[in-house]
């Protein structure tokens, strides 16, 4: 018996072609490279991976950098060598390609019948337990957008099954990146050596 049914779902499947959206990533691996990890909607264990983007550069980086890093705190620094550490690429889909994706953004979870945990909580189980039943049960579908508990802003899981759909447009150590001194700047952010 399917956690998800297709009927279910089908009222929030639709095509995207992803413009324009942002990774960070290990500076040591490839812009497109992913690993079966714990993340929101993997759980490292079953066998696939997601690649991780967010439609904006500040989202991407309050995701994969900041997220819950100045809760009760009260500097909002982040260690350079945690900038050091990454890269960041521009990625699109192919040219006339499209990836079907599971829209968790507004009423999504409520809609197929999922714990709102699923694309909102801070901890993830919900997410990945939702994204394994989604990756095995619905071998047609890409991934997942969902919206930023942080930001709003849109952010794309793609599966691994799904990366061919996707290409590099720009990549460049996150450090190079121009619009990182302008985001931490107007987030009130300081680089700090711990």
């Amino acid at each position: 018996m399917s956690r998800y049914p297709r009927e279910r779902l089908e009222t929030r499947l639709s095509y995207f072609a992803i413009e324009n959206a942002h990774r960070v990533f290990a500076v040591s691996r490839m812009p497109l490279s992913v690993q079966p990890s714990p993340s929101r909607f993997c759980d490292g264990t079953e066998g696939y991976a997601v690649l991780y983007a967010a439609r904006t550069f500040e989202t991407c980086i309050v995701e994969s950098l900041i997220r819950d890093r100045f809760v009760r705190r009260t500097r909002r620094e982040i260690p350079f060598a945690a900038v050091l550490m990454r890269a960041h690429a521009q990625i699109a889909t192919q040219p006339n390609a499209e990836l079907l994706l599971l829209d968790l953004r507004d009423t999504g979870c409520l809609d197929i019948g999922a714990p709102t945990d699923a694309a909102r909580a801070r901890h993830f189980s919900a997410g990945q337990a939702m994204g394994r039943s989604i990756y095995t049960e619905h071998p047609d579908v890409d991934g997942i957008i969902y919206a930023s508990r942080l930001t709003g802003d849109d952010c794309f899981a793609v599966f691994d099954r799904a990366l061919a759909k996707i290409f590099v447009i720009d990549a460049c150590e996150l450090k190079d990146h121009p619009q990182l001194p302008v985001m931490l700047e107007q987030g009130g952010i300081q680089l700090g050596d711990d």
